[in-house]
């Protein structure tokens, strides 16, 4: 297990087996400066160690380690599970063991861009997923949401694009750019389309859409 540890920031646990990959990810992860201390872990033992102290803010797994990573902060709720996808794993059926992470990246398409923009969405309680493993999930296995209204909710034209936007796994951020608005104006938009849709989450409001038929899954 190594260790590197900056001033302030989020603590993030790597475990993963593959030495070289969780060396790569070690390195992004280096460029991020709102992290403050990395530990990468090959074995369960280890990992348990380091989650075990209380501190860990995400635990960043592949899916060889998907399952183990959710007995070890089962209790740990302030432990958020990042899982790192293989890019075939992303259009496969394994993908339906992996529904209790916190968020998803495809190894792949990594940058440190995107890491650091999932960091900051999972310590906000959003879930980052890109498209094609949210279309999977819906596809292959739908996710459990509230009982929605019989009759489809009536979006304006702005939340209809928001809503079209979230179905493709865009941030608030993204959102703002492609809408030419504040981010807190995409996030507003966001709200108003989670409320309207009884929502609690944005994957939640994408399901429920999709239920209603105001957008499809292909």
């Amino acid at each position: 297990m190594t260790e590197d540890t900056m001033t302030g920031g989020l603590s993030v646990v790597i475990y993963v087996k593959n030495v070289v990959v969780g060396q790569g990810l070690e390195a992004v992860l280096r460029m991020l400066p709102r992290v403050r201390s990395i530990r990468h872990c090959t074995t369960r033992q280890a990992a348990e160690a380091a989650v075990s102290e209380g501190d860990a803010d995400i635990i960043v797994v592949t899916s060889a380690e998907s399952s183990a990573a959710t007995e070890l902060t089962g209790s740990l709720p302030r432990t958020r599970v990042l899982l790192l996808l293989d890019e075939f794993e992303a259009s496969g059926a394994s993908l339906l063991g992996a529904m209790t992470a916190d968020g998803f990246l495809i190894q792949q398409d990594l940058t440190a861009a995107d890491l650091g923009e999932a960091l900051d969405r999972m310590m906000t309680g959003e879930m980052p997923m890109p498209a094609r493993v949210g279309r999977e999930l819906l596809a292959r296995a739908g996710s459990p949401v509230p009982s929605s209204p019989s009759r489809s909710a009536i979006l304006t034209p702005r939340e209809n694009e928001t809503l079209a936007l979230l179905a493709e796994g865009y941030s608030n951020k993204q959102i703002a750019r492609r809408l030419s608005i504040s981010d807190h104006g995409a996030k507003r938009l966001v709200t108003s389309v989670m409320l309207k849709l009884g929502a609690p989450n944005r994957t939640a409001a994408v399901v429920i859409a999709i239920k209603q038929g105001m957008i499809t899954a292909a």
